[in-house]
């Protein structure tokens, strides 16, 4: 079937399913994504649909495609609505989600089309590199090859998430009541040992060294007998661990205590990384810091970066809302062009001057008072916050003043869907993290777009400008009306390593509301520098370290080195 007589088909089905022909910004992006190309399209556009056509029109020639989503809810979504246009092209379409057996999953394998997250495809991969290590030569792996992959929020994936592991541990074993001492030990001990006096921060890792003072301090520390059995190597390691996570990782920022477990945070999506742990003792040395009991330990047998992943497709396409930014890194790493597309209907999202207040608690004061103003003139409001903590803490002051609202972040995670469905309404407040930023567009309720549409508060600046942006993109959807208002204050956890955290330097006190301005885009652009810098050595060294267990004819992802926790 010719290129011209799909295209054909596909407008037909898509008039005959849905009600609607799609618009040449569509057609255009369809058709490009069957190259190597990261398409950005604005928030409301019909991303769905785009992909959709394209998957088609690459799988009615036998190249088996995998969609990734942002989550399994949009894998089922997505694959449940698109299905009558794949069916109609004689395709078959299915979702995986996790906690699928591997029965299932077979199943849903065999499609032309699978929607699915990246990590899914990722674990699935890593399984069948393991099996094969047993299974017998008539025995097929679990998934065939897919030869196209196409990524829904791109810059996700193939930025921000993709030098992240993912690791599948062995089974394990119980902790000793000697180790659970050792992890409860330095757990306390870690709060008395100072920067750059008894320890030094590796400025690319991050990872923690003790100095010879701090060796020295922890090798006269108390210590109960019941860790008299340890190494010493193995007594600083733990301290290490332990100062790491006293200082790296925050409660209710990179992580949240659900049921008396750890649950990871992931920070770019702020959802639930779902079963994942830190390895290496770390995710025992958060267990000990906030006194809960210590999980079974493990071993690391399978391991594989996103990036690793992804360029194993032979084809790479995707498509998001903010890609621009990182067009010269996605071309350098995927060899990935990055084309804007203009608008269906022009965008009527306003930006509005930045709000600038002295302290943090006054700007929460000021997003209060703008938020009860746009409420009474019947509109609705998206207030966006960086952790799960700043979000609980607006909430609160929200109750203070009686000011209904809901919040969505990683607790809520289970009613995101429904959340978001209603975040147009009338009067209606959303405080969210950056869950409310990818993948569901808000739809507006007639009279919210009569008074204005809706209205995002960016609550405090992202590291990156990019993720500040897709916040905004959740208003002014499809030609809706909608305005962005930013909100800012010197100690901003941004503006640190320009002011410090002293609140009361002079700076602070002197700097003009444009030159804070100014000084956010600085440091934005700044990080975002540092950030690509750190992800193209740590893929040298990945890189370097596949390339030579390669040459020892070992396998990259299963016979790296393991570490017992």
């Amino acid at each position: 079937m010719g290129d011209e007589t799909i295209a054909t088909k596909l407008q037909a089905l898509s008039l005959k399913h849905f009600g609607i022909t799609p618009r040449a910004c569509q057609n255009q992006a369809a058709d490009l994504l069957q190259r190597r190309v990261i398409i950005e399209m604005e928030t409301g556009e019909g991303k769905t649909l785009t992909v959709a056509m394209a998957a088609i029109a690459m799988a009615i020639k036998g190249k088996r495609v995998f969609v990734a989503t942002a989550n399994d809810y949009l894998a089922m979504r997505d694959a449940v609505a698109m299905r009558p246009m794949f069916e109609g092209c004689g395709l078959r379409v299915d979702a995986l989600s996790s906690g699928i057996d591997q029965t299932l999953r077979r199943q849903i394998y065999a499609c032309d089309v699978v929607y699915g997250t990246i990590r899914e495809l990722g674990f699935d991969t890593l399984r069948d590199e393991l099996a094969d290590r047993v299974r017998e030569k008539s025995s097929a792996p679990l998934m065939p090859k897919f030869h196209s992959l196409i990524i829904d929020e791109a810059d996700s994936v193939l930025i921000d998430e993709a030098l992240t592991p993912l690791v599948i541990h062995g089974h394990g074993h119980e902790i000793s009541p000697e180790k659970a001492s050792l992890y409860e030990w330095s757990a306390v001990q870690a709060n008395r040992f100072r920067p750059d006096n008894d320890y030094v921060v590796h400025p690319l890792s991050h990872a923690i060294a003790l100095t010879e003072e701090g060796i020295t301090k922890a090798i006269h520390a108390s210590m109960p007998i019941s860790m008299n059995g340890f190494r010493m190597a193995d007594i600083l390691n733990s301290l290490e661990n332990a100062i790491d996570v006293a200082t790296r990782c925050l409660r209710d920022v990179h992580y949240l205590v659900k049921d008396s477990q750890v649950m990871l945070v992931d920070e770019h999506s702020g959802r639930i990384a779902d079963a994942k742990k830190l390895s290496g003792g770390l995710h025992q040395a958060i267990e000990a810091k906030e006194r809960l009991p210590l999980t079974r330990s493990g071993k690391t047998i399978a391991r594989m970066t996103i990036q690793e992943l992804v360029n194993r497709t032979p084809h790479l396409s995707g498509v998001t809302a903010t890609a621009y930014e990182e067009r010269r890194e996605l071309g350098q790493v995927y060899g990935l062009a990055v084309n804007r597309l203009s608008p269906h209907v022009p965008t009527r999202r306003s930006l509005l001057s930045t709000k600038v207040f002295a302290h943090h608690h006054e700007k929460l004061l000021g997003i209060l008072s703008e938020t009860r103003e746009l409420v009474d003139a019947n509109r609705a409001v998206l207030i966006g916050t960086k952790t799960i903590e700043q979000s609980e803490i607006l909430s609160d002051m929200m109750h203070e003043q009686r000011l209904s609202h809901v919040v969505l972040n990683a607790r809520q995670s289970s009613e995101e869907a429904s959340i978001i469905a209603l975040a147009g309404q009338s009067k209606r407040v959303t405080v969210a993290t950056n869950m409310a930023g990818r993948g569901t567009d808000i739809r507006i309720a007639q009279d919210v777009r009569v008074a204005g549409g809706l209205h995002v508060i960016v609550s405090e600046p992202h590291l990156t400008s990019r993720i500040d942006r897709q916040l905004a993109g959740r208003c002014g959807r499809q030609g809706d009306p909608g305005t962005v208002r930013y909100y800012y204050s010197p100690d901003d956890k941004i503006l640190a390593g320009s002011f410090g955290d002293n609140q009361t330097n002079p700076l602070r006190r002197v700097l003009s509301d444009a030159s804070l301005v100014r000084e956010v885009k600085r440091a934005q652009d700044a990080i975002a520098r540092r950030q690509r810098e750190q992800r193209f050595q740590l893929a040298m060294i990945e890189s370097q370290v596949v390339d030579d267990l390669g040459e020892l004819g070992l396998n990259p992802h299963l016979d790296r080195l393991t570490i017992d926790d």
